[in-house]
């Protein structure tokens, strides 16, 4: 009897045994977790890290806002951003060229004409920059590498409160009225540079004789307040009214505007010189596909249109749609877009030190 009330007690542990395996396998059984997705794919992935140069200030902020942070939720990236300037970019992508670190450089001043040469930079892949087709032609480099990203125009900025009637023409610098209040910018600055190749073409030279240039610089030297060389060093000008009129760029004439100061843009009737803000995949990074993806991603209109809201920076895509206020302050459209003056950047390059030299001695007088 014992061993019958034993065996039945076994019994009835395994099929209570039995009947957990089977209701385990239901569908209302709770599973343990593994390695694969509800659709019997793999695992999500690990972000993909991409590191991109920006160049701080608003710039970077809107950068972050509208076109960072979508690309890392749409592409399952994680994009760490170094701020850095055109040519410490530069400088840097030299040092690194064996072990690059930077998968992303943006530049601003002309340095992608000598990164192409020296094979820092990867070429445009246009199967992946499927949005070249939508960019204004100006916007897309010759040379094969990577587009422009936004527009800028060097004209004249000057303080609506002080100046009642706006200037239309760069002579308008060396009116005697503005005597002691224009700001000059810098060689060493890339708009102080394009300031300086304007003033040569407008004597009937150009990048490859600077020399008038400079000489119609020295007549203007009676009416400056100061020479200063950075942007923040520009907006205090203005700020403290040393300065009321300048050569400077649309962009920050709309940032200097946005943070209360009375300064308006205007493009002079001779026109406005350009400068192309454009991105490059750095020749060497270990995520080079994505890279080209990034680039790609900042040609949208959509990005394109908000960074021109937040910035003042024009766009490059002909499909995007700004209002008719802020269209006025940025070359924006076909006209204004193909009415940019562009630098030559071979001559620049070649000569920028010996240009540097002549112009400290030029002001040092």
């Amino acid at each position: 009897m014992l061993a019958k009330k034993a065996w039945m007690k076994i019994s009835a542990v395994t099929m209570i045994s039995a009947l957990l395996v089977i209701t385990g396998c239901g569908g209302n059984a709770t599973k343990a977790p593994d390695s694969k997705s509800a659709d019997g794919g793999k695992a999500a992935e690990p972000p993909r890290k991409l590191v991109v140069t920006s160049f701080g200030g608003d710039y970077e902020t809107a950068q972050k806002e509208y076109l960072i942070k979508p690309f890392e939720k749409e592409f399952n990236a994680k994009v760490e951003v170094v701020t850095l300037y055109s040519a410490d970019a530069l400088v840097r992508m030299r040092a690194e060229k064996s072990a690059p670190t930077l998968d992303v450089v943006q530049f601003s001043g002309g340095q992608e004409v000598q990164a192409a040469k020296e094979g820092l930079i990867l070429p445009a892949d246009e199967k992946l920059l499927t949005n070249l087709k939508d960019l204004y032609k100006p916007a897309i480099n010759t040379g094969g590498y990577g587009p422009s990203i936004a527009f800028d125009a060097l004209g004249i900025i000057y303080n609506e409160n002080k100046i009642k009637t706006p200037p239309t023409s760069w002579n308008d610098l060396w009116k005697p009225e503005f005597k002691g209040h224009v700001g000059l910018v810098d060689l060493t600055n890339t708009f102080g540079l394009q300031f300086a190749v304007m003033n040569s073409k407008l004597a009937g030279g150009d990048e490859s004789n600077m020399d008038k240039g400079f000489e119609k610089i020295k007549t203007l030297l009676p009416n400056v307040a100061a020479i200063v060389a950075s942007t923040p060093d520009v907006g205090n000008l203005f700020a403290q009214e040393e300065a009321w009129i300048a050569a400077y760029d649309s962009g920050y004439a709309f940032n200097f505007r946005k943070k209360g100061q009375p300064i308006k843009f205007v493009v002079p009737k001779e026109g406005a010189m350009a400068t192309f803000i454009n991105a490059q995949v750095v020749k060497g990074s270990k995520n080079a596909d994505l890279a080209q993806q990034f680039v790609n991603y900042a040609l949208r209109p959509e990005v394109q249109q908000a960074f021109a809201e937040q910035t003042g920076f024009a766009p490059s895509n002909k499909n995007v749609k700004l209002s008719a206020e802020l269209a006025a302050v940025m070359p924006y459209g076909e006209a204004a877009v193909n009415s940019l003056v562009p630098l030559n950047w071979e001559v620049v390059t070649a000569n920028r030190n010996a240009w540097t030299a002549q112009w400290n001695k030029l002001i040092s007088k």
